[in-house]
């Protein structure tokens, strides 16, 4: 794994993995971080989007620091990189979305995220409660930077300013206008007629407009007769453990997604669909570490990016997690598309990994845990 020095920081991605070859930061930070040290106009800083801990620990050498974000793997990547470099970072200081810190920070740096409709809900939710003229940075990669961010800033900040590129990055600025502009987005909602569910999804959740065609198909393929554990490891809005808790009515599905936003809008569908005292389970981590339960089936629809990097590791670290925590003779279903060679990684750890349904695009595979 590569150690990638920020200054005098020594950062690692996590989960830490032998041969991993993306980098812990990139330019938008390293062009924040040199903004920060240049303008800043106080002590207090709130980052939003820290990868791995690069702009936490960067911007706490300037004074009290908060890290606003959504995903599990970034938060524990911080942590650890500040137990590395002897700068233990406070927990209390993380943000889950929409927690504001208990002082105003002077200044706001932003990461752009992948998706627009995160950075929507989190522009909204900026000018809902910083004072009026907090300067905010937000800063992203060239290649990665969305169509017409300037007007999207503006909707809900007011006047935004492009300004330079440097190191492949570029940089916006806006200043908090003290009120809200416009208002937070809606949850995003889909439709499944054939269930006459309607289910609704926050900001960033995948598939949270759409339903993924690779779902789609697992969806007419989930078991029958489950009654014991069950997990959707990976769940976004939670739509194939809400299928599999429908079919199989004594089942207890565990909920599984590294985005806190994800878990709180599978729990909202579960509630909405089964009453509040459904007795399901919901996990915000990693995989299923520090999940005890095992599992007599597991359902995954596993992705291949981390963020904009294509990253097959992510789908490879769940396979072995499903391994470890199912039950003798518990059962794995799998949807993959076509071109991904997911099969050997399967059948190395499972000793088989049959294929229960394929089309053009997509193809499910079915491992059964040993000792059944």
């Amino acid at each position: 794994m590569p150690e990638t020095r920020l200054g005098d920081l020594v950062l690692r991605r996590w989960p830490r993995q032998r041969g991993d070859t993306l980098q812990a930061f990139d330019g938008a930070d390293r062009y924040l971080l040199r903004l920060l040290a240049e303008e800043a106009v106080g002590e207090r800083t709130l980052v939003i989007n820290d990868q791995c801990g690069a702009l936490w620990l960067g911007a706490g050498e300037h004074g009290p620091t908060w890290s606003a974000g959504d995903d599990w793997v970034a938060r524990r990547a911080a942590l650890a990189n500040g137990e590395d470099n002897q700068r233990p970072l406070d927990t209390a200081h993380w943000l889950w979305p929409w927690r504001t810190p208990p002082e105003s920070p002077h200044q706001v740096l932003l990461r752009l995220p992948k998706s627009l409709s995160l950075l929507e809900g989190q522009l909204a939710w900026l000018a809902g409660w910083l004072p009026a003229g907090t300067p905010i940075l937000a800063a992203g990669m060239d290649k990665h930077l969305p169509p017409q961010l300037v007007p999207l800033m503006e909707r809900y900040l007011g006047e935004t300013k492009a300004g330079l590129g440097w190191k492949k990055a570029r940089v916006f600025r806006a200043g908090a206008p003290g009120e809200a502009l416009a208002p937070m987005p809606e949850p995003a909602t889909v439709a499944l007629p054939a269930r006459g569910w309607t289910l609704s999804a926050g900001p960033g959740v995948f598939g949270r407009r759409h339903l993924d065609i690779g779902a789609r198909f697992l969806l007419a393929h989930l078991p029958r007769e489950v009654t014991g554990r069950a997990a959707d490891l990976g769940c976004g809005n939670g739509v194939l453990g809400l299928a599999l808790a429908a079919d199989n009515p004594d089942a207890r599905v565990t909920f599984c997604d590294v985005s806190s936003l994800a878990v709180d809008s599978a729990r909202h569908n579960a509630e909405a669909l089964f009453g509040a005292e459904h007795g399901h389970g919901f996990h915000l981590g990693h995989g299923l570490d520090g999940v005890e339960e095992a599992f007599d089936c597991i359902v995954l629809n596993p992705p291949f990016h981390r963020g904009h990097a294509v990253d097959d590791r992510v789908a490879r670290t769940l396979f072995r997690h499903a391994h470890r925590h199912l039950a003798p003779g518990g059962e794995l279903r799998v949807v993959a598309n076509r071109h991904l060679p997911y099969r050997r990684p399967l059948a190395k750890l499972f000793g088989q990994a049959d294929i229960l349904a394929q089309n053009e695009k997509f193809v499910i595979y079915r491992c059964v845990a040993a000792g059944g």
